[in-house]
């Protein structure tokens, strides 16, 4: 989640959802942007995924529908991905969420369709869009922990401030159970990496939630993204997979600590 466009939200959660089914974890990635951009790169391109099938279109419009039909296995081309599920989007999405807002509890539509499959996977990942959306309230109220990105440009940090302050509203609380993390990390802006950092690791809110890992900056995620295609697949020797890694090994050693 990040308020922000362009953070890296998207290309995170799909090399990190795809780290952890690497794993040998279940893992079940719900496309919660209508620009539908992890749909692209984990169905095959399949942008406008509402003329294949089911999508999360589906869980707003019908609070009867079996979530069930709407999960299927990720892929890349036509090769399933082992362990790694999607629950898709579709550019419409936008117009749901708008027919959405009127109703009763429309923050918990996601909450309440997930309960029967929840046992099924050892992770859910919601991949956000960058506007603080009905579909990005219903993340905010279903999760356990947020990650959130932060890129190398100067507005980064205002984004990270008003997620922050959107969270404790939503949950009605002090929110902590987030990270931050650099994302798109490039070692020779250093002016601008000393900046970020000192920022991220003295304020009293982020402090204790910065985490170690950074994602380098590898043209190989945007290359990828292009060809419609998980990272792993594009490039197996890119350097950054072990970036997503490092970063599934950091957050699980957070969750089995119980600070998620």
């Amino acid at each position: 989640m990040n308020n922000k466009g362009g953070a890296g939200k998207t290309s995170t959660i799909t090399n990190l959802a795809m780290s952890f089914a690497q794993a040998g974890r279940r893992v079940l990635l719900i496309d919660g942007d209508q620009q539908a951009n992890s749909t692209e790169v984990l169905a095959n391109g399949k942008k406008y995924h509402a003329q294949y099938g089911h999508t999360i279109c589906d869980l707003y419009t019908n609070p009867r529908f079996s979530i069930s039909d709407a999960i299927i296995p990720a892929v890349s081309g036509d090769e399933a991905v082992g362990n790694l599920f999607i629950i898709p989007s579709d550019p419409s999405f936008e117009r749901v969420m708008e027919n959405c807002l009127t109703r009763h509890h429309r923050e918990k539509i996601l909450f309440r369709h997930l309960q029967p499959v929840m046992d099924r996977f050892s992770y859910i990942f919601i991949d956000c869009s960058p506007g603080l959306n009905l579909s990005t309230t219903n993340a905010a109220y279903t999760s356990d922990h947020v990650l959130i990105p932060v890129d190398g440009g100067s507005f980064s940090l205002t984004g990270l401030e008003v997620v922050l302050d959107y969270l404790d509203e939503i949950r009605e609380t002090r929110f902590t159970r987030f990270s931050v993390f650099r994302n798109e990390y490039n070692g020779a802006k250093k002016k601008m990496n000393a900046y970020l950092h000192e920022q991220l690791a003295n304020n009293a809110r982020t402090r204790d939630h910065y985490l170690n890992t950074r994602i380098r900056a590898d043209e190989n995620i945007s290359q990828a993204q292009v060809a419609c295609v998980p990272l792993w697949y594009y490039n197996r020797g890119a350097l950054v997979l072990n970036d997503y890694r490092a970063l599934m090994r950091e957050l699980e050693t957070l969750f089995s600590a119980g600070e998620a």
